[in-house]
C-alpha cells in the first residue's frame, strides 16, 4: 500500500517561498499561499520567534511603509547545504597533494581556538582547567563532561561535530588533542574516538604528572601524534 505524501505546513511553506523568492511582504506571501493576511502575519511571527525569519520596515515612495520578510541564517540552515562534503573534499585534497599544507592549517586552526578558548579555559589546577575546557566544548556542540579516573580524570565527548570528516582524516582527531594539550599545559592520551567506533571520545588527563600552566599560549605547540587506541 502506498505511502501517502505528507502535506507540508503553511510555515514550511512560507519558509520555501522565502527561500524562492528572498524577501516578501505579508500580502505578498498570503497572495501565493492563497490565504488570507491575518494568518500568514501570525505564521510569521511564530517564525520571527523561533529565529527563522527577520523583518524589516520598507519604506516606498510612495505608500504606506511595509514589512518586508527574509530568512534568516538559521531560516536558511533549514535547506540543504553541503558543507562537510565540501570541507572534506578540501581537506582530503590537501592531504594527498600538499600534506606540509595540511598541517599547517590545522596548526592555524589551533591558533585561532587558542586564541578563542584562552580566556575561558583557565583556573589554578588541571582539573579547574578541565572543567572549563570541557563546558566550553559542550557550548561547541560536543557534550562534554569530565568524569574521574583512577589518578587523572578523563574528558569525554558524547558528540562528535566533525564525525565525517574525521572518519577520513583523522588529523584532525590528532590536531585536537594537541589543542587539549596546549590549553592545559599537559599531556593527554587520548583513550577511545567515535570515528573508531567508540559511542564518545574519550581523552585521558593524567593528575600525576602535574603538567604546566603553559606561560605563552601564542607559541605553537610542537607537531606531536597524539595515541589512538581503537575502542
Amino acid at each position: 500500500m502506498p505511502t501517502a505524501e505528507r502535506v507540508p505546513s503553511t510555515r514550511e511553506r512560507i519558509l520555501v517561498l522565502l527561500r524562492r523568492h528572498g524577501r516578501l511582504s505579508a500580502p505578498r506571501l498570503a497572495d501565493l499561499l492563497n490565504i488570507n493576511s491575518v494568518g500568514v502575519r501570525r505564521h510569521l511571527g511564530l517564525l520571527e520567534r523561533d529565529g527563522l525569519v527577520e523583518s524589516t520596515v520598507d519604506k516606498p515612495k510612495r505608500g504606506r511603509p511595509a514589512a518586508i520578510y527574509r530568512l534568516t541564517d538559521a531560516g536558511l540552515e533549514r535547506f540543504p547545504r553541503h558543507y562537510d562534503e565540501v570541507a572534506r573534499e578540501a581537506l582530503a585534497f590537501l592531504k594527498d597533494h600538499d600534506a606540509a599544507a595540511l598541517a599547517q592549517f590545522l596548526a592555524w586552526r589551533n591558533e585561532r581556538l587558542a586564541a578563542s578558548y584562552a580566556g575561558r579555559v583557565d583556573g589554578a589546577t588541571l582539573a579547574e582547567r578541565t572543567d572549563a575546557l570541557a563546558e566550553v566544548l559542550s557550548e561547541q556542540g560536543f557534550m562534554a563532561e569530565v568524569e574521574s579516573a583512577p589518578g587523572g580524570l578523563r574528558l569525554c565527548q558524547h558528540n562528535c561535530t566533525v564525525e565525517h570528516l574525521a572518519a577520513e582524516l583523522p588529523d584532525l582527531c590528532t590536531s585536537e588533542a594537541e589543542l587539549f594539550e596546549r590549553l592545559l599545559g599537559t599531556r593527554v592520551e587520548r583513550e577511545a574516538t567515535v570515528v573508531d567506533g567508540a559511542v564518545r571520545c574519550v581523552t585521558r588527563i593524567d593528575l600525576g604528572k602535574r603538567g604546566k600552566r603553559p606561560q605563552d599560549r601564542s607559541t605553537p605547540s610542537p607537531t606531536r601524534k597524539a595515541t589512538r587506541s581503537p575502542a
